[in-house]
């Protein structure tokens, strides 16, 4: 981005790739350490449903307070809470393996240290989004909001190979690493990330506490929700459908399935870092490219038949996830005032990690009855998604 703030916003982008690598490396690491220690595979989906529910109303508080007392201290203290969570999942997670607590106590320690994330670290997204806002003009929004997005996805797709290669030394050194990282981070924001002061100034009226039933922002609140929805029910049922569809052995599933996860990320990479910041689309423009996609992958998932299929399927709904997510965050941004950036950025965010835990639910009982479910369903909410592009005014009408 060609922008007088594109120092500070590179600083930023580092520091949420940071985020990115120690989460995927969380994902890789938590659920064989958890059935080594005793723990069930569905004890270990309770101990990321319960952080995410506590996400939802927390993220929203955290955008909230960065309105009034400046985004760089939200970030900060994101930062560091994500440091101390993941620290502690690593001691309590070394406690469980060396057998010195059973594991009926391990369960609730790993769920008090995963929350952590939760209740100190979900402000540093939308805080970061909303610093984003506060140092772009209209024009230049979309593309900033969807380098934020963006960097999680390079921390994503980085990790695993960072995190496979550490493990190989020490099982649970990525955690370490990760939580070394955010300390680094946070010095960094501390030191490198300036701040002009609070968007809201004690003389200026606060407002109103923003609701996901506000018109200018709820179509927005709807389509992250869908989108996040049918992006975990994706990712937790791709294995298994590759391996059941294709007959494929366990051994096969896991190059396959990695390769299409990877042709995901790499598409979505390609969509917000490349045909985002070169072509600056507008947020309607995102919209109404991304949404179509992702209903053409989940079209080609249910009746393609064929790996060559699916991964073309993967590679479109890796962009449309990549134009999708920064269109409908960036949208919000632009329905909002200026004071009102970290309350909006909070609850798309909080709201939208509703679908990360309803989605998989459903999906996984529709999987059940049979493995093209969760696509058919998948259809429909991007579908329904689509029309409300058309149906919905605000949606219609966006111009930036």
């Amino acid at each position: 981005m060609a922008s007088p703030h594109a120092p500070a916003l590179r600083i930023l982008f580092v520091c949420l790739v940071c985020i990115g690598i120690g989460q995927s490396m969380l994902f890789s690491i938590l659920p064989p350490a958890a059935r080594a220690i005793g723990i069930s595979p569905f004890q270990v989906s309770t101990i990321f449903a319960t952080s995410a529910s506590i996400w939802v109303f927390v993220s929203p508080w955290w955008g909230r307070r960065s309105d009034v007392r400046g985004r760089r201290p939200i970030i900060l203290a994101g930062l560091l809470g994500y440091a101390l969570s993941m620290f502690s999942l690593a001691v309590v997670i070394e406690v469980g393996l060396a057998k010195r607590l059973p594991a009926v106590l391990i369960y609730p320690m790993l769920i008090v240290a995963r929350s952590l994330f939760a209740l100190l670290g979900s402000g540093t997204g939308p805080a970061s989004q909303a610093y984003v806002a506060d140092r772009t003009s209209l024009t230049e929004r979309t593309a900033g909001v969807a380098l934020v997005s963006a960097a999680m996805g390079v921390g994503e797709t980085l990790g695993p190979g960072v995190g496979a290669a550490l493990a190989a030394v020490d099982m649970l050194a990525p955690l370490y690493l990760a939580a070394v990282l955010a300390v680094i981070s946070g010095f960094m924001i501390r030191r490198y990330l300036p701040e002009d002061g609070p968007p809201l100034s004690h003389t200026e009226p606060r407002p109103s506490r923003l609701s996901f039933r506000d018109g200018r922002v709820a179509p927005f609140v709807l389509v992250s929700a869908a989108l996040q929805a049918v992006r975990a029910t994706t990712a937790i049922t791709l294995a298994f459908f590759l391996q059941d569809t294709l007959h494929l052995s366990p051994a096969q599933t896991v190059q396959y399935s990695g390769v299409g996860f990877v042709t995901m990320a790499v598409a979505g990479l390609l969509a917000q870092l490349v045909f985002v910041q070169r072509l600056q689309p507008t947020a309607r423009q995102m919209l109404h490219t991304g949404v179509p996609l992702t209903v053409a992958a989940f079209v080609i998932l249910t009746v393609g038949g064929s790996y060559p299929a699916y991964l073309v399927a993967l590679f479109l709904l890796g962009v449309g996830l990549g134009l999708t997510r920064p269109g409908s965050a960036a949208g919000a941004s632009l329905s909002v005032g200026a004071n009102e950036q970290g309350a909006v950025a909070g609850l798309v965010t909080g709201v939208a990690v509703l679908g990360n835990v309803i989605g998989p639910m459903v999906g996984t009982s529709l999987y059940a009855v049979r493995p093209i479910g969760p696509y058919v369903l998948n259809t429909a909410i991007m579908g329904g998604a689509w029309g409300l592009l058309f149906a919905n005014r605000r949606l219609r009408n966006l111009r930036s």
